[in-house]
């Protein structure tokens, strides 16, 4: 037993499982036979998402548009910056088999580093990441670039914790020119002591990141590519939902509200903690609320996948384990992530039910939203009582 828990808190055991689980499942991706999809000639193989990554520098070196159609090459289309398809140069330039479990590798172990920089108690990193392995093996079998994303802006959340201005402004701004939702982590900024430095920053850092792919075209291009882009993303704002609050509305009550005003009404209800700026000095309460930042990006997008929860979902344990104190009614609360969010699109539940409990009833996104608003509880009432307490207190003689 001693041999086993020494085993088991090894720093090295974590890195071990996340290796072998990533290279497993690149092998497997790789080797696997591939399917058919409507509308596409050729196979899609199980790393499709890969080959779109890939082949976004061989279209950037060509001056080609990133964002059509390459039936020959990949199914589907780019949905990234140019400068994500520029950075992604040294992956690309690998044959595909080591660059598909190079590029998953990368995703795992940021992700697993920046669980170990918060700095937490053994048992909670270890509990931390191993609840985690069910949404890593879900967005990793999509090769997607989601646990990069977590990743690094749990990071940005560490090092904003430390003091540091450079690293969490270049480690945001890297997310957005992966997926432009990033953009909404700067708001975490405001509850630090040097944010108009940090806003300077910046500015500076996604501007030097924006002129990175300038080599490959010039200004002409580069803004041809951003128009196209931009283009590309417009064309996502029909009425069709995955999983997500307006898709929860949509399941539960047949109502489709305008989704635009949901997630402002829902971006206005996740900057109301920016009011109280007395309580921006309590590490608790800046905790929660890149918690509940982590959470609000996934569930407010009217296009996430599954394979995109494990944003929400490290979100979600990074409030539960920086919980001083864990209560019953914490853990029932957690229960419907793992059973519902982590594991509903797994082999655990029959195919029936997986429709049923991911896409029919919305179950993947619903514990989030419940989570996502004791969050906001946790951030909005003390502040509340104590202004209610310090009225009611009468004033001394």
């Amino acid at each position: 037993m001693q041999l086993q828990n020494r085993i088991v808190h090894h720093p090295a055991f974590l890195a071990i499982i996340y290796a072998v689980l990533t290279l497993f499942i690149s092998i497997r991706a790789y080797n696997a036979p591939g399917g058919e999809m409507p509308g596409f000639e050729g196979r899609v193989t199980a790393y499709n998402n890969y080959l779109i990554f890939s082949n976004s520098f061989g279209h950037l070196l060509e001056g080609k548009n990133l964002y059509s159609q390459y039936p020959s090459e990949q199914y589907d289309v780019f949905k990234y910056s140019p400068t994500f398809a520029m950075l992604f140069a040294p992956i690309a330039a690998l044959p595909h088999g080591v660059g598909l479990s190079v590029w998953n590798l990368l995703n795992a172990l940021v992700f697993l580093y920046a669980i170990k920089k918060l700095s937490l108690p053994p048992i909670r990193e270890l509990g931390f990441g191993l609840l985690a392995i069910p949404e890593i093996f879900t967005t990793t079998s999509n090769s997607q670039s989601n646990l990069l994303i977590a990743g690094l802006l749990i990071l940005a959340f560490v090092n904003l914790e430390r003091g540091k201005i450079f690293l969490p402004i270049l480690f945001i701004s890297l997310t957005v020119y992966i997926k432009l939702f990033g953009v909404l982590f700067f708001a975490l900024v405001l509850l630090y002591p040097q944010r108009l430095k940090m806003i300077l920053t910046s500015c500076a850092v996604m501007f030097m990141l924006f002129i990175l792919p300038i080599p490959f075209g010039g200004w002409e291009r580069l803004f041809q590519h951003y128009q196209e882009y931009f283009g590309l993303l417009s064309g996502d704002h029909g009425y069709f939902v995955k999983y997500s609050v307006m898709g929860w509305f949509k399941s539960w009550f047949n109502w489709q509200p305008n989704k635009n005003s949901i997630v402002i009404i829902g971006l206005l209800i996740q900057c109301f903690p920016l009011l109280l700026r007395n309580h921006f000095d309590n590490r608790l309460f800046r905790t929660y609320y890149a918690a509940s930042w982590l959470i609000w990006l996934v569930i407010f997008n009217h296009m996430a996948e599954s394979a995109t929860f494990i944003i929400a979902v490290a979100g979600i344990f990074l409030w539960y384990f920086s919980l001083p104190e864990r209560k019953p009614w914490h853990i029932v609360v957690l229960a419907p992530v793992m059973l519902f969010t982590c594991l509903g699109p797994s082999d655990l539940y029959p195919k029936m039910w997986r429709m049923l409990i991911v896409e029919t009833w919305q179950m993947k996104v619903f514990p989030c939203m419940v989570i996502w608003l004791i969050c906001l509880a946790q951030l909005i009432l003390p502040a509340l009582k104590k202004t209610v307490s310090s009225r009611q207190t009468p004033a001394a003689p």
